[in-house]
Formats: C-alpha cells, structure tokens, sequence
C-alpha cells in the first residue's frame, strides 16, 4: 500500500485528479447559472455531468500511464524502467484503455437513460398539475440544520410564511402548516403527509442561520411518484428574507402552473428589512401556536417587540391584534382581558396593519374576530369573506366564520365553511372536532361517528373524540353510551369540568342519584356536581327544601332573571302555578332581546308565552309563539336534525290547541333521541294529559329510562 501510493504521488495522479475535479465543477456551476438565465433544455446539465462522470476514469488510467502538461503529454516511466522508458504504453495498456472507455460509456448511457426518465416524469407530473387548474400543496416545517438545533422557531416560521404566501397565489390550494406541523412531529415522510393532507405536491427543505446569513435548501415533491420537481439552495441576509420567500414562491408556480410569472411579480406582503423584528415575530408565532394563556401574552410582547424595532412592519401588527382578540374574555377565547378592551387595543393595530398593507388576508381575518367578539356577527363574517377572497387557503378565516354562522343561525352556511377548514387543517383538533359536532346536530352520526374514531388514532391521550361521541350517543337517546364515553374523556382530563357535565347530566336523566350524591362529596366534583343539587332534591321528592333553596337564592341575587325563571320552572312543574307565572312574566322585559328566543328551545320566550296565555294576555302569547314558530321554521329547513326542535314544535301545537299536531312532534322527537325525565311534568304539554297516545308515549319514556339505569348502574360497578 505504502509504494501504491508512493506511485500515485510519483506520477501525479492525485494532482491530476483535483485539477480535472475542480474544472469541471466550475463548468457545472456556469451550465446551472445558464440554463436558469437562458431556459436552456434541463436535460442539458445532466448530460454534462454523466459525461464527465464517465471521463473521470479515462482522467485516472491516463495520469498513471503519462505525464499530461502545457509542453505536451509524455510517457510515464515505471518504477522497474531504465533511464531509457518506451515512448509509448504498450499493447497491454492500449486494450486496458479501450475497456476502460467501453466500461464508461456503457455506465454513462444507462445513467444517462435513468435521468431522462425521471427528467420525463417530473415534466410529466408537473404538466399534470398545471392541466388540473388548482395545484394542491403542503409546505412542511423546514428542518433545522443548526449545530445547536436551537433554531427551530425560523425553520417552522419559514414554513408559515410560505404556507401563507402561496395561498394568495391563484389557483393554489395550501394546506395549513399546523396539520403539516403535526404530521411531521409523528415521523411521517413527505410522500406520507402529502397523501393523508390529500394533496399533489410537498414543499420541504432546511434552513441555518450564521449570524446574519440566512443557508435554504428546498424541494418540491410530487406526492403521487415521490420525485423531485425543483430544487434548490439559497443564500441570503435576513434582511432579505422577503425576497428569499418571493423567489421560493416565484419558483413553485412557475413549476405547478401553466405560465410563467415573473421576478418581482410574486410579491410577500408585511414583510420587514429589519433582521431583529423578524426574528422577534417568528418567535412571537413560536409562542403564539402553544395556545395557552401565558404563551399568547408571551406572543404579544414579543411581536410589540417586532413593530417597535420596525413601525411599518404590518405582520407585526396582525400578531399584536390576534393575540389580544385571543386573550379577551369569553367563551372560546383564552379569557384574561376584557372584551371591549381588547377589542379596542385590537382595532387601534388592525388599522396601523391595513394602512400599510391593505391587502393583507390576516388582518381582515383578526378584524373579523375583533366583531365576532363584541356579538356583530354580519359584520364578523363580511370581514372573514374578504381574508378569504385575499387568500382562500387561509384555513382560521373559515374556522371563525364557521362560529360567526353559527351564531346567526345560518347553518347549512357555517357547514360549509367547516368543511372547507377541515381539508385546509385536518389536524387541528377544533376544526374537527366542530365538525364531528356539527354533523351530530345535522343527524349525521355515522359520520361524525368516523371523524372522532379517526381522532382516537391521531391523538389518543386528547379528550375530544370521547367527547364527541358522549355528544352523538346522547342525542340519540343512548345515555349509558353518553356516561361510558364522559368516563373515558375524563380520564384523559380529569380536571375538566365541561366533560364533568357531560358525565352528570345523563346520569341524573337517568334518577342515579345516590351515585351523583356520592361524587359530590368528592371535593374534585364538589362544584360540578352542585349544579345539579335542585334536580336531586326533585327525584328525593324533597320540594320544601327545593323550593327553600331557591327562595334563598332569589333573596341574594334579586336582579338575575335567569334564576326567577328557573326557580318559575321548578313552582310550575311541582309548585305553586300563580308563583311560576309571576316569576316567569315579572322581569321578562329586561331580558336582551337576542336571549329571549334561545334555540333550540325557544327558551325562555316560549315558557312566559305559556304563563301569560295562563294570566288572559292572549296577544302578548300569541306574539312571542309566533316568533317561536319562525324560528324554528327556519332551523327545520336547514340541515340539522335536534331532537329538541321537534319537541318544541309539540310544546307550541299544544299551545295553539292543536292535539294531534303536538303528539305527533312530541312522537317525532322521542324517536330520534329525546329522553328528558320532566317530559311528563311540563306545564306546556298539561293539556294533552288526556290523550291515550300521550300516555302511550311517557309509558315508553319511563320504561326506557329505568331499562337504561339498570345498564348505567352496571358501569359504576363493575
């Protein structure tokens, strides 16, 4: 080994190697930057590259035989010569060159075949989709090629930026990169995501920064054949970052569409030349995807921090504003500011965002929920409607919109925009589980059925899918299904008190009292289980101390309407009537117009319609059951099926004194799922007593409400 290579030194091979390794990497460099400039034939690099791959043999077996320089080529001699070497190699190492050039050639053209045929099937799938009109694609997080690996909020932010940059261009459907996210972190390939996020194409690469130098590498991949489309590495300042992401963009429709656009056609909007603020925004989004309340006040000093580095940087502002609307009080935010507070700060940076970029899709998607938040619905949902048409793959403007819908009672509408959030962001557990839950309310249980089954396997410790089937399983009557699926949710949450009272409610429904009474002497269901503590007291048949413990109520809290009208419920069902008339009517008037008419029940307004019939103010009932019957005339003709709309379609036949017409409704929503144990003590049904097919049908509630106990009580122990 050691006088090997001693003759590779002594005839200069390995000199004569780099030298030819170095000119042919730079001819490569000069055909790249050529055939990018000029549109030169792709296949023109890979020929160059099979023939000097194949030539480097030739290179090798040459510089062992002769001594190659400006003054000529000449013989090498071998160790064992005289002073005097042949001129030339002999026969010997003539037929060795000749098999050698053979050998590379045949090597050469095979290779070269294989790299037509995967040039010829990248053109292949990238005509395709550009023939099918929308290209669909997923960027996924960027890897960090950091030493230290401590860069992952750039190479996820990257990612972001882009998923949002191509879901302004047209005829781009984009998946959310949060679903990405998700599929990433589980392990799955490109190929993998690409095919569960249904979509053509994957955008992927690696990002490192070094000081203020920003390293890219990127690939389009097409799903179905698991090719290369394009690829390519960048080299750029942060400051540059916009133009970085521009020119990614520009690159992927160029490859996916029919057309050409051109440099500086594919604009990135709020974008910022400031290296600090952008790195401060993109750890601002870091934080702001945790969801939680300390992460998204964490987001919020970050991304101030951003806009105060740069005052014109629009995203800057768009992050403030949504962490703010995020944070305001109420239901489905995340509830440390008040409301109108926030909406104020909001609407003060939404403004600075749109005077700076007034086409930028995320900040009339946060003004959206900026109204959503202070209850103007129309104009939450005008606003979601132009995030929308500025970037249709802006998968949270739907979700929002979904709510807003929701809320305006425009159902068939607020499915739609569900759905569409769902193939955007399948992997956001909100968006499915709304769907899940939507499609229960439409009576669509197989469905929602396999959405929460589907959850189960992509998030097994979630308590959602449990949830959701505790939702389906009570609405269609089964409420032993409903407590075994609430026991399987807490189990994932035991601290939740919503799932507490998915738990509860059936099993009092159900007359297990001394279960429930059990549990509330466990200071973990002290407070959820004290809800229920009136509704216990009326299966013990206890009514002195029901109606004592709401007396005491109404003397503490003499304003609150809403405890006179459950405290009326309990004096009509089992009381004294003239009492539940009066606390129904007295302060009704009081009540906001839009909490009158809650649906599906129509309550309270259908309830006072019953006392001031009672009380002769037969225009006063008849006015509030004519609203009551436009209400839910409109949700019958949408495509959701609660078994409490046809329930109260009963409650208002009997009011109208229409007997038939109100068992019939009444027979309706007992078949698909209503199990309410008061059925036979409402006020609003008193006179359909009579009736034998009345009867007929408490006999069977009773019946299957002591059959399903007996089951229930099996589940708490076994």
């Amino acid at each position: 080994m050691k006088t090997f290579l001693s003759e590779l030194k002594r005839r200069a091979v390995i000199k004569s190697l780099l030298v030819y390794l170095g000119l042919s990497w730079l001819l490569l460099q000069i055909i790249s930057v050529l055939s990018s400039t000029l549109a030169l034939n792709p296949l023109l690099g890979s020929a160059l590259f099979v023939l000097l791959l194949c030539c480097l043999p030739l290179v090798i077996y040459l510089a062992w035989y002769c001594d190659i320089s400006f003054s000529g080529i000449s013989r090498t001699a071998s160790s064992h010569e005289q002073d005097k070497p042949a001129a030339a190699p002999g026969s010997r190492q003539w037929a060795g060159l000749v098999l050698v050039m053979l050998v590379s050639g045949f090597v050469g053209i095979e290779y070269y075949g294989v790299l037509k045929q995967q040039q010829l099937a990248k053109q292949q799938a990238a005509t395709a989709a550009s023939q099918a009109g929308t290209s669909t694609i997923a960027v996924l997080p960027f890897s960090d090629d950091s030493a230290a690996q401590d860069q992952g909020y750039l190479a996820l932010g990257l990612a972001e930026e882009m998923t949002s940059l191509l879901g302004s261009a047209a005829n781009f459907k984009v998946s959310a990169s949060r679903s990405s996210q998700f599929l990433s972190e589980q392990g799955f390939t490109a190929q993998q995501i690409g095919q569960r996020l249904q979509v053509d194409t994957v955008l992927t690469g690696s990002v490192k920064a070094t000081g203020q130098r920003l390293n890219v590498r990127v690939q389009l991949l097409d799903v179905n054949s698991g090719s290369t489309l394009w690829s390519n590495s960048y080299a750029r300042e942060l400051t540059a970052v916009a133009e970085l992401e521009q020119e990614i963009g520009r690159s992927v429709v160029n490859t996916l569409q029919d057309k050409y656009a051109e440099a500086g056609s594919f604009n990135t909007l709020a974008s910022t030349r400031n290296a600090d603020a952008y790195v401060l925004y993109l750890k601002g989004r870091e934080q702001y995807r945790k969801q939680t309340t300390e992460s998204m006040q964490q987001a919020r000093q970050l991304f101030e921090q951003a806009v105060a580095l740069d005052p014109e940087y629009a995203n800057g502002y768009v992050g403030v504003a949504d962490t703010l609307v995020l944070l305001a009080e109420g239901k489905t935010e995340l509830g440390v500011i008040s409301a109108d507070i926030a909406a104020s700060l909001a609407r003060q940076n939404i403004d600075k965002a749109l005077l700076r970029q007034p086409e930028l899709a995320e900040a009339y998607a946060v003004e959206g929920h900026i109204f959503y938040i202070q209850s103007d619905f129309e104009q939450a949902v005008t606003h979601y409607d132009q995030a929308i048409e500025l970037n249709p793959s802006l998968a949270i403007a739907y979700m929002w919109k979904f709510l807003a819908l929701n809320l305006l009672q425009r159902f068939d509408e607020s499915l739609q925009a569900l759905q569409q959030a769902e193939q955007l962001d399948p992997l956001f557990q909100t968006n499915t589980y709304n769907l899940g839950w939507a499609l229960t309310r439409a009576g669509r249980f197989d469905e929602a059925a396999a959405i929460f089954k589907q959850m189960q396997l992509d998030f097994p410790q979630s308590p959602f899918p449990y949830q959701g089937l505790a939702d389906i399983y009570f609405s269609q009557g089964n409420l032993v299904g409903a407590i075994a699926e609430a026991q399987s949710a807490i189990k994932q949450s035991p601290e939740n008190h919503t799932l507490g009272h998915k738990l509860i409610s059936p099993m009092v429904n159900l007359g297990l009292t001394e279960i429930v009474k059990q549990m509330a002497n466990d200071p973990a269901w002290a407070s959820t289980a004290d809800f229920y503590q009136e509704t216990l007291l009326i299966f013990e048949r206890d009514f002195t101390e029901l109606f004592a413990r709401m007396d005491f109520k109404l003397a503490t809290n003499p304003d609150d309407y809403w405890l006179q009208f459950e405290a009326g419920w309990y004096q009509a069902m089992f009381g004294d009537k003239q009492q539940a008339l009066k606390l129904f009517t007295e302060q009704f008037s009081l009540v906001d117009e839009a909490e009158r008419f809650g649906m599906p029940h129509c309550s309270p307004a259908i309830e006072v319609a019953w006392a001031e019939s009672e009380l002769g103010n037969k225009a006063v009932a008849h006015s509030l059951i004519k609203q009551c019957q436009s209400l839910l005339e409109q949700q019958l003709q949408a495509s959701i099926s609660y078994f409490e709309l046809h329930y109260l379609a009963a409650r208002i036949a009997a009011l109208k004194g229409q007997p038939a017409e109100a068992v019939q409704a009444l027979a309706k929503a007992i078949d698909i799922g209503w199990r309410e144990w008061w059925t036979k003590y409402d006020p609003l049904l008193a006179s359909l007593a009579g009736d034998p097919e009345f009867q007929r049908l408490i006999q069977f509630l009773d019946q299957d409400l002591a059959r399903q106990k007996e089951e229930a009580q099996r589940l708490f122990t076994e």
